[in-house]
């Protein structure tokens, strides 16, 4: 385990922490709902109750950190690289560090996603990360953006081609799926809050957009911590500005979904 933390980059506080809890948590039985999409929210509504109390997430990282230690044989009886592997697996790394970032400390409150990942439902491939799902019934490539990608449209196409290929190489039945985003970056209130050459606004441009009601977790993006009053929101970066100013003047904020066009992330979006 200590091992697995140190390749996917998890602090060593966390580190400490998940490896004074790994002989009781690995005592704990497996839930094969938790690799079942149908049953992921009955599986974890499970796991919360076998787990007990656990305030900061440290044993539902645990037990996550372990189960995503065995999914390895299931990349790899897929012909899916370590460095894939890796790359999704380090999402663990990445949401301890947001919780830093927002409340000052590290935890784990993500366990509800990560059934995705230890699945093989959902992989990082360069900056973006492609879930497998359905949509009506149809197979569709959900694409998540994760908060440390770089919104360049070289490296967005490269990910992208890159998927393409090996998702339909090794899921055949996603070769022709298509690309569905449904985020707070896909905002056509972003518009009035930015410049039209922002990548924020070019990587818009690769998607067929229509507006959906915002539940507020844009908050969480752009100002870490979604518990903050509006006038103590930080205003450390233009777009934090720019919206705070928005919000405390009266206005809405809806967030955005569509399909992938074709030939995406083109420089001339």
């Amino acid at each position: 385990m200590q091992r697995f933390c140190r390749e996917i980059g998890m602090p060593e506080e966390v580190t400490g922490k998940v490896l004074h809890l790994l002989e009781s948590v690995e005592a704990l039985p497996r839930l094969p709902k938790l690799l079942e999409e149908a049953a992921w929210e009955e599986g974890y509504q499970e796991l919360l109750a076998m787990l007990g109390e656990d305030p900061r997430g440290y044993r539902m990282l645990c037990y996550m950190l372990l189960r995503a230690r065995e999914a390895w044989a299931e990349y790899e009886r897929l012909g899916l690289s370590r460095n894939l592997y890796v790359d999704t697996m380090a999402c663990f790394s990445r949401f301890v560090k947001e919780h830093r970032e927002s409340y000052g400390h590290y935890g784990f409150d993500r366990g509800f996603w990560t059934v995705r990942q230890i699945s093989c439902k959902l992989l990082r491939i360069g900056q973006l990360e492609y879930e497998l799902t359905h949509l009506d019934g149809a197979p569709v490539i959900s694409l998540h953006i994760p908060t440390d990608v770089r919104l360049v449209s070289k490296l967005l196409r490269e990910s992208y081609g890159q998927a393409r290929a090996l998702l339909g190489t090794v899921f055949p039945t996603y070769r022709d799926a298509p690309v569905f985003c449904c985020s707070w970056l896909l905002s056509p209130t972003l518009k009035t809050l930015l410049p039209p050459e922002s990548n924020i606004l070019k990587f818009q441009r690769s998607f067929a957009v229509t507006p959906v009601e915002s539940g507020g977790g844009y908050l969480q993006w752009v100002y870490k911590n979604p518990n903050l009053p509006l006038e103590a929101l930080p205003e450390d970066t233009s777009l934090q500005r720019s919206l705070k100013a928005y919000l405390l003047s009266g206005g809405t904020f809806a967030d955005g979904k569509g399909f992938l066009i074709q030939e995406p992330f083109r420089e001339e979006l």
